[in-house]
């Protein structure tokens, strides 16, 4: 081989060589290209209303729908036997409003306010339907309990429990006031002054004014 050529040999070798060292080093020395993360949407806050503040799920004072005892819900109704032995049903009086007292004899506050109910019954008359139902005991117990605090109301048995299930008339004593309609229009827990069950026959007999 003449030397030119050698020398051109050579020469193209070493280029080679630099030119893959030169791709080897730029190949190395890239980092690979790092996984993207998911883009994070953020819902938009809601919108406040026009007095400033969020808007409720239910506005106030808006009645609840259907069979239930809140207030604004048709009451369920009850067929229950008294003390009397005879049978009540509260379907007979659609037109008047109904005073349903949840209670028991071992109730130390049942005992205090059922003497203000019989005061209330006999100032009201004929413009409203006062109803006692014991929960859980027998009539004998039940008799000898009125009796004994000297109280003549109309007293159902629930002997089972079930009215007072139905209800959800769990803290005794409680109050259930109805409009002719069957509407459950105030509920008053035991231990509540006498004024507030005042205000809340009221609410239903206007024309009532309670009198020692």
């Amino acid at each position: 081989m003449r030397l030119p050529d050698y020398l051109g040999v050579i020469g193209a070798l070493i280029v080679g060589g630099v030119l893959t060292v030169l791709l080897l080093a730029s190949t190395l020395g890239t980092p690979a290209p790092l996984p993207t993360r998911p883009a994070i949407t953020i819902p938009p806050l809601p919108t406040q209303s026009g007095n400033g503040s969020l808007p409720s799920a239910l506005p106030t004072g808006t009645p609840n729908s259907g069979v239930g005892t809140a207030i604004g819900q048709i009451a369920p109704t009850i067929r229950v036997t008294l003390t009397d032995g005879s049978l009540m049903d509260t379907s007979d009086f659609g037109d008047l409003p109904i005073w349903i007292n949840f209670m028991a004899t071992w109730c130390p506050q049942c005992a205090t306010e059922l003497p203000m109910v019989e005061r209330f019954e006999g100032q009201l008359k004929d413009q409203m339907t006062v109803l006692v139902i014991d929960v859980g005991e027998d009539r004998s117990v039940v008799r000898d309990f009125m009796r004994a605090i000297e109280v003549d109301l109309t007293v159902g048995l629930d002997h089972d429990g079930s009215i007072q299930a139905q209800w959800a008339a769990n803290a005794l004593p409680v109050h259930y006031m109805l409009d002719a309609d069957g509407v459950v229009r105030q509920i008053v827990y035991g231990g509540a002054p006498e004024e507030t069950f005042i205000q809340a026959v009221t609410v239903l007999v206007p024309e009532f004014s309670a009198t020692d």
